[in-house]
């Protein structure tokens, strides 16, 4: 029997994402989000009067969600929206959205909302006087283009993360389906999944050798994902999140230490 969704109020969206999480005691990948409402919205949308609504419960397994064929054609399952993921305030309170870029696997926004976002992305950069081309590529991802890729990116790709973060709340604002747009520079996320995959194979190999567990740095929701794929089908190896809050750490144990 499918859990019930129960509902979550709070100021915005992500404050109220973040509420279902604590509830459950789960990490935004392990549940399923509807969006009721967005509450209204100021400035870029990030400030609102209005309380935004969502309904969240746990994912269903992969045997819950077995549907006889008959039985689909009836009664089809509700399409469950998966908004951005929640930003979380870090030190001074500059949002960011690297767990957002999960959701990037639905498929490509439509081109009307690429456009908005490509403008918008343009009109920003400017406003911060780094003026630069934004492209939309093949696959709907979208391009920035210019001289000061070092800065846009920043520091582990908080500056890219905190400027994707406001586009998709600038794209979605008005929209009934939430889309998710993703924002790279010289490449830089490629490059960054490449170096976790890189990362957890070799503190794999260290847990193994060693035979002692290994955790790592705290990471967002989708950097911890991709620790888990890479050493999913690694023998002897097993990988769990610790901690508490949206930033985990992700824990390498050797099977044989494992409980």
């Amino acid at each position: 029997m499918e859990e019930e969704y129960r509902e979550f109020e709070a100021k915005t969206v992500d404050e109220a994402i973040i509420l279902a999480m604590k509830t459950f005691h789960a990490d935004f990948e392990d549940l399923d989000i509807k969006v009721l409402s967005e509450g209204s919205k100021g400035l870029f949308g990030l400030v609102g009067s209005r309380t935004a609504k969502i309904q969240a419960r746990h994912r269903p397994s992969a045997e819950a969600m077995k549907t006889p064929p008959a039985q689909a054609e009836k009664t089809p399952a509700p399409e469950t929206v998966r908004g951005p993921a929640p930003a979380v305030p870090k030190g001074s309170g500059s949002a960011q959205a690297g767990a957002a870029m999960e959701s990037s696997a639905v498929g490509a926004p439509p081109e009307e909302a690429l456009a908005l976002a490509r403008d918008m992305t343009g009109t920003i950069l400017d406003l911060m006087g780094m003026p630069a081309e934004v492209k939309i590529r093949e696959e709907g991802v979208l391009e920035i283009v210019g001289d000061g890729s070092g800065i846009i990116i920043g520091k582990r790709g908080q500056t890219l993360d905190a400027l994707q973060f406001v586009i998709n709340r600038i794209v979605n604002k008005s929209r009934t389906e939430p889309v998710y747009i993703t924002l790279d520079t010289e490449g830089y996320r490629q490059r960054h999944v490449n170096h976790l995959r890189t990362m957890a194979l070799k503190m794999g190999q260290k847990a193994r050798r060693t035979g002692q567990a290994v955790s790592l740095e705290k990471m967002n929701p989708y950097d911890r994902r991709i620790i888990h794929l890479a050493l999913k089908n690694e023998n002897g190896l097993n990988t769990k999140s610790i901690g508490e809050g949206v930033y985990k750490k992700v824990v390498i144990v050797p099977r044989k230490s494992s409980r």
